[in-house]
């Protein structure tokens, strides 16, 4: 059996490293339960990364880390 070739679409993903191959697994293997997951956790690194911003939140965010 050969393998399928991966589309136009999932090779443009595929520049994107971690968070393209995560996107082409969902489009291509029908994991949709999984994209409340990868919403959640995008909610949450914008929410850090804003957190960040703010000068008296910031040290309290570096300690996460």
């Amino acid at each position: 059996m050969s393998e399928s070739q991966p589309s136009k679409m999932e090779t443009m993903l595929m520049r994107f490293g971690t968070a393209g191959a995560l996107l082409a697994m969902l489009g291509r293997g029908g994991r949709w339960w999984m994209v409340p997951l990868v919403v959640v956790l995008l909610i949450v690194a914008v929410g850090l990364l804003f957190l960040q911003s703010i000068h008296y939140v910031a040290p309290f965010i570096y300690m996460v880390f």
